[in-house]
């Protein structure tokens, strides 16, 4: 439903259903590999906390570069 809605919203439709999803994305790999939330002990709970580690850079890397991607075109857009 809300997929839809946003789809049919306007031009950046597809674009707001990309970001509820990676936003959902983030939420789920952070509830189940963040090293506050994990289960386990021992080295089960330390691989769990390096594999967090190794995806969560590659999200802030990935953040960075869609933020930085936004700001060039919203530049781009008022230059124009």
């Amino acid at each position: 439903m809300l997929e839809a809605t946003a789809k049919a919203s306007n031009n950046s439709g597809c674009q707001n259903v990309s970001d509820l999803r990676y936003a959902s994305l983030k939420r789920y790999l952070a509830k189940r590999f963040h090293p506050d939330y994990a289960p386990g002990q021992g080295i089960e709970k330390i691989i769990r906390n390096e594999i967090f580690k190794e995806i969560w850079h590659e999200i802030e890397r990935l953040d960075r570069g869609v933020s930085a991607t936004r700001f060039a075109t919203a530049q781009s857009s008022t230059a124009a």
